[in-house]
This record gives C-alpha cells, structure tokens and sequence, in this order.
C-alpha cells in the first residue's frame, strides 16, 4: 500500500466527516495527480475509491473521472461474466451454496424452495442439474422465488421450468414480484401453506435489506421464516461490515475488503486488462456504500458472524456437518467448511460466508401461528 496515497485518501474522508467538501475536493484533485490519468494495478484502486467519494461532493470531476472508468472497464465480455469466470469468491459461492442446499432437497418426495431474490434462476437450474448427475431429484419440487426485477424472475422461471423438464422432476413455480420487505401477512401465510420441509436460498440478496433501530427489517425477515416453519436457511454473503453508518468506519471497512478482493484478483495470473475489468466490476458497490446517502444506499454488508447472530436470536442453530467438497479447490482460495458456516477464504481472512442455519427447536407451520409469532418477535 501507497502510505503517501491512502493517506490522502483518509483525509478526504475525515474533511467529508467534518462537512469540510471544499477541503476534500482540494485533496481528490492532489490525489488524482498522484495517481496519474491512466491508473492501472495499484492506482486503479485509488481512481475507484477517490471516484466514489468525488460523487459524494457532487464534484463536477466525478463525471471526468468515471468516464475515464467506464473506457477502462470495456471488455469484449461482461464484466459479469468475467468475474464469474475467473474470481473464486464468486465461481465459487454457487456451487457451495448448492453443495448445501442439496443436503436439504436431495430425494424428497415434495420439497418448497423459498427462493429470496432468485434473479435469473442460474444458480437454481445448476442445483437441479447437481441434483441429477446424482440421481437425487426430488419427486415434487415446489419454488417461490421471490424477487424485486420483473425481467428476471420471468427469465428464471421460464429457464427452471425448461431445466425441470428436461431432467424429468415435477415443477411448481409460483413467482413473487416483491422486495423481501414489502413482503406482508398474507404472503408470508401463504408460504407456510406450501407442503413438505420449506428450504430458503438467499443469495447475495439479504444486505440490501435495510435495517434500523425503529424498523428492523433484517430481524423479522428470520423471524417471519422461522415462523412459517422453515426446516434450513441458506445465505450467501461478503463478510464485511458496511451496515455502520459512520464514514470512517465504512470506508475502512470497504478499503480492507475491496481491498483485499483486488489483491485477489492480481493473484490469479489474468491480464492486466482483464484484472483492471474485474476490480471495475465492484465499482458501483464502492460507490454506493460510500457516497449514497445514508437513507439511500443498499450495498450494507455484515461480517457472519452478525447473520449467525441474527439467524440465532430468530431461532435457528447453526448448521453442523456442512459439505467440504470443494476443500481440495485448487488456486489462491481456501474453502473452508466450519460450524455454520463455509468461508471463501483469501489470507487467512473469510471474504464471502455461505451460511446455513436450521431449526433448532420444533415449531409450529400452520398458517394460524405465523402473525402471533411474528408479532411476539418484534
């Protein structure tokens, strides 16, 4: 690390903290010269961050500088799909997530997914193919995907319903056009209504939850799924807390993770183009835990050991036993299954967490019991 060059860094964002923008964007301006304006490896890193807080004092050089981002991330692929390919953290979190989910839904006879924030379904068409290379499909497999983008919870269930067809196991699709929050009584009764053990996947889905002190949206999303009887919850999350609503807080905590993600990437022996692409792709999250308002921002990661806890007080135990079938995984990151929880582990440090928590006493699923539970929780 530049100690010169994040030092800047920190004094921008402690001249932003004290409502000093003009002194801030005195020091962007420094820093942007240090960098140079064609910033590669290290310095790209800088450009990205001082981009993110140049937004936050609506400086007019936020748009220079982003032009200069946007040109550098241009890629003949998707940056999506570039990640994807090559990052552990994220090839990686699926096919964990379905090694965990499979436990649960492997040779039921009927079985319901409750699917918060599906997408497209990629990840769910994958766990039914997982499931079939095993011969473990379940006979009836019930899905409520619930999910905020119209486009793609069309995609997803017009692609499950093609992938369950093809691999011959009976398919219920029910699509839930909704923010988790916006969920209400009446939806989540209805859930409890589906038959057989109910399993929830929530992929990186659950940190744009937000949560406060007077609306504790996270807390009642566990306890309404504990309460309409849910047997296992499955979560997939970066582990990094960027929930805090101090500035300072957050921008160490997001130089650290980002931080460590972009070292990461430099070790994967990519070209400098394509590791430039990837560092691109997390620039909007950087951007948005760092310069959206504090009312409007939704990139609020948790460390697991958090979501352990919540998931804990809503009633659940953390799994035991978890899969370890990709702890052999070659290349920089470490899969490590613990009580819990697997971590994607780069350095010694969990980056993403696949969490798993089941019921841990016996609970009562019928539809009567859903808003008496919910309301004691809360």
């Amino acid at each position: 690390m530049n100690t010169k060059k994040f030092g800047i860094l920190a004094s921008v964002v402690d001249e932003l903290a004290a409502g000093r923008d003009d002194v801030a964007r005195r020091l962007l301006a420094h820093l942007l010269e240090e960098c140079g304006a064609d910033a590669t490896g290290e310095d790209l890193q800088y450009y990205i961050f001082a981009s993110a807080l140049a937004k936050r004092v609506a400086w007019d050089r936020h748009e220079e500088i982003n032009l200069y981002l946007r040109q550098f991330g241009e890629s003949q692929i998707s940056l999506f799909n570039l990640v994807a390919q090559h990052l552990p953290t994220v090839a990686l979190a699926g096919q964990v997530g379905n090694e965990v989910l499979a436990g649960f839904l492997a040779d039921q006879e009927v079985v319901t997914l409750l699917d918060i924030g599906i997408g497209s379904g990629r990840q769910e068409v994958a766990l039914l193919e997982l499931l079939a290379a095993r011969g473990q499909l379940p006979r009836m497999l019930y899905v409520v995907a619930v999910e905020p983008d119209a486009g793609s919870l069309i995609q997803a269930g017009c692609d499950l319903a093609v992938a369950a067809d093809a691999l011959g196991v009976a398919l219920d699709f029910n699509p839930v056009h909704k923010l988790v929050e916006d969920l209400d009584g009446e939806d989540w009764a209805w859930f409890a209504s589906f038959p057989g053990p109910i399993v929830v996947n929530a992929a990186f889905a659950l940190h744009h939850v937000r949560n406060t002190d007077a609306d504790r949206c996270r807390d009642e999303v566990f306890h309404r799924l504990r309460a309409v009887g849910a047997e296992a919850v499955v979560l997939c999350e970066p582990s990094s807390d960027h929930f805090t609503e101090s500035l300072r807080e957050r921008f160490a905590n997001c130089w650290h993770h980002f931080g460590t993600t972009f070292r990461l990437i430099d070790s994967l022996g990519v070209t400098a183009e394509e590791a430039g692409a990837m560092k691109m792709f997390f620039a909007r999250e950087i951007e948005d835990i760092l310069a959206s308002s504090e009312e409007h921002r939704f990139e609020r990661h948790e460390p697991y050991a958090t979501w352990m806890a919540r998931m804990a007080d809503a009633g659940f135990a953390p799994a035991a036993d978890l899969p370890d079938a990709f702890a052999d995984a070659a290349g920089p990151v470490r899969v490590a299954a613990r009580e819990g929880y697997v971590g994607l582990d780069y350095q010694d440090e969990t980056l993403v967490a696949i969490l798993c928590a089941t019921a841990s006493v016996p609970a009562g699923t019928g539809v009567e019991v859903v808003e008496s539970i919910f309301a004691e929780a809360v």
